[in-house]
């Protein structure tokens, strides 16, 4: 009649049922005729079981019909059941039209059943669609084979349909990132996940005690495409946190700039988590590291700006000049004290106590310049009176009006001990008024100026002077390092000397050190720079080559699963010059014209400013600007054009 292998007693042999062929005779039992039957299984499955029979073969009823299909002559039926399928041979001679094969996949598989008599059984499976098939055996095994089949198509189907709910998930997140709603998309990604992890669950406990993983793979495969959909709303997510924050930073929401920047840095680490699922790793750690550059920046920005305008102040040649950035310092100041208020703990550079102690100093030195403004306004005022040009003089006392009400508000708020000072010659000046107004009107006006008030002579000596100790030369002068604790190492100390020597940047974020990788970029010539982008490409996979269209330059491919390819424009900027978004449109243009095009990179030695990196986002152009290309190539140790490692290494 035929057996019942369980292939998972036989130690991971296969029996010649399996991998013989040829007909029989009179005392022997053939196999098939074209080719062994473990031709027929796949390299992703591995056989379980083999049903064999002689005569009956199987039989297959559809829409009323019967087909009863049995073997040739000398010949056998022989059914695999692997972790997969079911696979049914059945041999033939060259009358019976040879070997035909047929298979059912488990997911199509809707109900299992068996039955016996004396001598014979009967395996009978239930096809979605309505076709029913039964598959002659003998008695012994067909227990097991039915429990088999039965679980295997439970678990199968519950994967598959697990599978297409995934697939929903994906595309619907898809679609809300390519509409701008990257928290929806994140939300769908997910759910997505969360299936997934069912699925995952599910294959794991099927063949648990055998041999095969064809359910693992598929739901592997499902978890590349979840997984590349993850990493793209999450890096989409980054990018805009990261554009939020430099808009912040820009306002001077410095709280809010770092939160931005904080859950930009979350998001890259969550998308380099990922990075076997990254077609462009490398681009997105030179960003992750731009990033952190930019946070470590930020975190000095208050101080530093303060530190500026306080010596900016204190090298004035004129009291206007130095009030205006004494209050710009003291603004400056009060941001680097407030930020974080109440936090556990401190993110921004700068030792409260010592702030507040130069706050108080510069504080002082405000007030003084704004009353040295006023006194010289007044006295103005005095000559324009004597020379009886009383509206010039009226004029000019307006103006000390102005500049002493404003050096009061800053006494009274940080300043005390000049406030009564203050107050007696704004009554001074009040008087003088008053006296002009009447020369003015011809009214008779007394030869004194009458006050019950009595100035601070104590406070008079400081009063008016930029710094109180007169002996050292460079006494007005603040460092970053004088507001640090000094315990703290902090990442601001290469950026203290150059504070010291009037040479410190204003921290935007840009680099402009003439020895650094992107000022090289920038001194090559557009060839030598043309060949450092396609170095950069191949060292990161692409295959690269220049490109015939004057539309773009080069045409990079990958020889990966994906097959992409990409448009290269390449945009070389000796000066420096930010690249505005007119280069931008020239790549979707690119891409508008070119439907053999995968994606368009627009790789420059310049500047990419916020709004343009979105611009790009939004349009789905890939930027390589010239912190991108210095991260790659730092990283990598690759070699620029006339001047390998040396121009790092300065």
């Amino acid at each position: 009649m035929g057996q019942i292998i369980n292939l998972d007693n036989l130690g991971g042999s296969y029996p010649d049922v399996l991998t013989s062929t040829g007909q029989g005779g009179f005392l022997s039992t053939g196999y098939l005729r074209e080719k062994p039957a473990v031709s027929a299984i796949e390299a992703d499955e591995t056989p379980q079981y083999v049903i064999t029979n002689s005569k009956n073969g199987v039989t297959v009823e559809s829409d009323g019909t019967t087909e009863h299909i049995r073997p040739g002559s000398g010949y056998q039926t022989i059914a695999v059941l692997t972790d997969r399928r079911v696979v049914v041979l059945v041999g033939g001679t060259d009358s019976d039209g040879g070997d035909r094969q047929f298979a059912v996949p488990f997911a199509e598989i809707e109900t299992v059943d068996s039955d016996s008599s004396l001598r014979h059984g009967r395996l009978t499976f239930y096809r979605a669609g309505g076709t029913r098939w039964y598959i002659h055996c003998e008695r012994d095994g067909l227990e097991a084979v039915t429990r088999y089949l039965d679980d295997a198509a439970q678990k199968w189907i519950h994967v598959e349909n697990t599978l297409d709910d995934v697939k929903r998930e994906l595309v619907q997140a898809n679609e809300l990132r390519n509409n701008g709603s990257n928290d929806a998309a994140l939300t769908a990604a997910k759910r997505a996940s969360t299936l997934l992890e069912r699925a995952s669950s599910t294959a794991s406990e099927f063949n648990v005690d055998r041999e095969g993983d064809a359910m693992a793979c598929r739901v592997e495969v499902v978890r590349e495409r979840c997984l590349r959909t993850l990493s793209a709303i999450r890096l989409g997510r980054a990018r805009n946190a990261r554009d939020e924050g430099e808009a912040r930073w820009r306002a001077d929401e410095y709280e809010a700039a770092y939160d931005a920047y904080e859950r930009a840095r979350d998001e890259y680490r969550a998308v380099l988590s990922l990075d076997r699922h990254l077609a462009d790793i490398d681009e997105i750690l030179a960003e992750r590291n731009r990033l952190d550059t930019l946070i470590e920046q930020l975190e000095q920005s208050p101080l530093r700006k303060a530190v500026a305008a306080d010596n900016e102040a204190a090298a004035a040649d004129k009291s206007d000049q130095a009030a205006e950035h004494w209050a710009e310092a003291l603004d400056h100041y009060r941001t680097a004290l407030q930020v974080d208020w109440g936090a556990d703990e401190r993110r921004f550079a700068g030792a409260p106590s010592k702030i507040r102690e130069r706050l108080r100093v510069v504080a002082e030195n405000l007030t003084a310049a704004r009353r040295d403004v006023a006194s010289d306004a007044m006295s103005a005022g005095d000559w324009f009176a004597d020379a009886e040009q009383y509206e010039a003089a009226l004029e000019e006392y307006a103006d000390a009006r102005e500049k002493y009400e404003a050096a009061l508000t800053t006494a009274r708020d940080c300043y005390p001990d000049a406030v009564t000072h203050l107050e007696t010659e704004l009554e001074a000046l009040d008087q003088r008024v008053e006296r002009t107004e009447a020369a003015l009107a011809g009214e008779d006006v007394p030869d004194r100026i009458e006050s019950d008030l009595e100035p601070e002579y104590d406070v008079e000596a400081t009063i008016g002077a930029a710094e109180p100790d007169e002996a050292e030369d460079d006494a007005s002068t603040v460092t970053e390092a004088e507001m640090t604790d000094p315990d703290e190492k902090s990442d601001i100390e290469a950026a203290i000397d150059a504070v010291e020597s009037g040479d410190a940047p204003e921290p935007t974020g840009e680099r402009d050190d003439e020895h650094s990788i992107a000022a090289h970029l920038r001194s090559l010539d557009r060839s030598a720079f043309v060949e450092t982008v396609t170095d950069v490409l191949e060292g990161s996979g692409w295959g690269v080559a220049e490109a015939e269209p004057a539309a773009y330059d080069l045409l990079a491919e990958r020889s990966d699963p994906t097959h992409e390819a990409m448009a290269v424009v390449v945009d070389h900027r000796p000066d420096d010059r930010l690249v505005e978004a007119d280069p931008i449109e020239t790549c979707v243009d690119v891409r508008g014209e070119r439907s053999e095009l995968d994606a368009v990179m627009f790789a420059t030695s310049g500047r990419i400013g916020g709004d343009v990196s979105r611009t790009a986002s939004e349009a789905d152009v890939r930027l390589m600007d010239d912190e991108c290309l210095s991260a790659i190539i730092e990283a990598r140790g690759l070699d620029v054009a006339a001047a390998p490692r040396q121009v790092v290494e300065e």
